[in-house]
């Protein structure tokens, strides 16, 4: 910002004069030597705007020309008007939009803005979502897939996932997200990494979404837990384990060797640092009549189905909808494939 000066009322325009005097310049080109347009300088020379302490310099080096006051004063009188102009806004600011240091204030000016920027077309309006009227087996397998790769922020749902290992879930999810709420999500393959992000903004999607029992930010510092509304029935809990173990679990194969034979069985694991999300996988597989084991010791905790039959059988109870789970299997027959070789939502 330029410093300018402030000359007493009609010296401005008189020390102007002298200068075009004793140029005989034409006001076009004493504009251009201070370095504006002609408009500025006739506005200088009208006293609606304050002369530049730079211009002023010019003029007096130039032209002899000498400033009527010291310019230390004429600055500092510059500087007291620009505080009293910018008090004077302040004031209407608040009469207009409340106090800035309130909450009400900054949200009735971040509400203003907003809608000036979505008039504008800066930014995009409020998206509207077809929200579910009722709690569902799928509503309640999307939960878990939140829960587990996936994460809530104040205006974004996103579930991340691997582009690779987990290709053909990446269009389920995708699928079952249109299927929930009426709007495609975006699918976003990031750059730095193998990771893929399948998200829906706005807050509306998030209000609904907190208003079922999700939480908003980092899930392990919460120690997040499943919604009340899905352990109250058997048919959610069991689609809210497929959508936890499709996400944060996989079935793997456990290699040893005893006296130089080599053994080689199923097992099916799930690790998440929340403990409650442990203790509701587990005890879902207890009343499935499986018998997991809890690891809590260590840092990825993990619930783990050591027997071959128990993997078998959790998935024929259970099911997945991610292939990842049946690498190692060579059919399954509740595995939910329609027709045209896409994976079935819910």
């Amino acid at each position: 910002m330029k410093i300018r000066i402030k000359f007493l009322p009609g010296k401005q325009k008189e020390f102007l004069l002298e200068v075009a005097r004793r140029s005989n310049l034409s006001m076009d080109k004493l504009a251009k030597l201070a370095g504006i347009v002609p408009r500025s300088y006739r506005d200088w020379r009208r006293e609606r705007l304050n002369i530049t302490l730079e211009a002023a310099e010019v003029f007096c080096s130039k032209f002899g020309v000498s400033l009527p006051e010291k310019k230390e004063l004429m600055i500092e009188r510059w500087l007291n008007l620009k505080k009293e102009i910018s008090k004077k806004g302040g004031l209407a600011l608040f009469k207009k939009h409340g106090s800035p240091a309130t909450l009400e204030g900054r949200r009735r000016g971040g509400t203003k803005t907003l809608s000036i920027l979505r008039a504008k077309g800066i930014i995009p309006g409020i998206r509207k979502y077809n929200l579910p009227n009722k709690y569902s087996e799928c509503l309640a397998e999307y939960v878990g897939i939140l829960l587990g790769d996936g994460g809530i922020t104040p205006g974004q749902a996103c579930v991340t996932l691997n582009s690779e290992t987990d290709r053909d879930y990446v269009r389920f999810v995708a699928d079952l997200k249109t299927y929930l709420f009426g709007v495609e999500p975006r699918i976003l393959q990031r750059k730095d990494s193998k990771a893929v992000e399948i998200y829906l903004n706005g807050i509306q999607l998030v209000g609904y979404l907190t208003s079922i029992g999700l939480k908003i930010g980092n899930k392990v510092k919460q120690q997040v837990d499943v919604p009340d509304w899905v352990k109250a029935s058997k048919n959610y809990k069991i689609a809210c384990l497929r959508g936890l173990m499709d996400t944060d679990g996989g079935v793997f194969l456990h290699r040893y060797k005893v006296n130089g034979k080599v053994y080689i069985y199923k097992k099916i694991c799930f690790s998440n640092r929340s403990l409650p999300l442990l203790y509701f996988v587990a005890q879902t597989l207890k009343d499935l009549g499986l018998t997991p084991k809890m690891i809590t010791k260590i840092e990825n905790k993990k619930v783990w189905l050591y027997n071959k039959e128990e993997v078998e059988r959790y998935l024929k109870l259970v099911g997945t909808h991610n292939s990842r789970l049946l690498k190692y299997q060579n059919s399954f027959s509740n595995r939910r494939v329609v027709s045209n070789g896409k994976t079935q939502v819910c």
